[in-house]
């Protein structure tokens, strides 16, 4: 079965023109050259890492004392007050908007407020969002 499955995924007749299979990529005639998985593995991926080193180091050597002269500080966000009822909704997500009636019953279950509830969920919210500063340096 995976034996019909493999020459499903790499039909000719998908992936290639007419009168080109994949025995003529594998042996080119003379003169005619064409892709293959070490020029991947040789030039793409090295570059792939490479580019990607490049702006972890931007970030910290350029990005962060830009963001430091501009002034743009690190926001510590408010913490919301410990609550395991409420983070294993916000876990869960199953609040959403509309959600007057459970609300409530958290409400009486937790002998909080509604207002309350609905601050420590957008506080809580808040904590996962990242700083104004993180912003900055992934954006320059």
């Amino acid at each position: 079965m995976t034996a019909s499955i493999s020459a499903w995924i790499w039909s000719e007749r998908f992936w290639l023109p007419e009168n080109v299979s994949w025995a003529d990529l594998e042996h080119p005639p003379a003169g005619a050259d064409f892709p293959r998985l070490q020029h991947m593995l040789s030039h793409a991926f090295p570059l792939a890492a490479g580019v990607l080193l490049l702006r972890l180091l931007f970030e910290r050597l350029v990005a962060k004392p830009c963001a430091h002269i501009l002034q743009i500080q690190t926001g510590v966000p408010r913490r919301a007050q410990p609550n395991a009822v409420l983070e294993r909704l916000y876990q869960a997500n199953t609040v959403h908007k509309g959600y007057t009636r459970q609300l409530e019953g958290l409400s009486k279950q937790l002998d909080w407020e509604e207002r309350k509830i609905q601050r420590w969920f957008r506080i809580r919210r808040n904590q996962d969002r990242p700083d104004t500063q993180k912003k900055f340096c992934e954006s320059m």
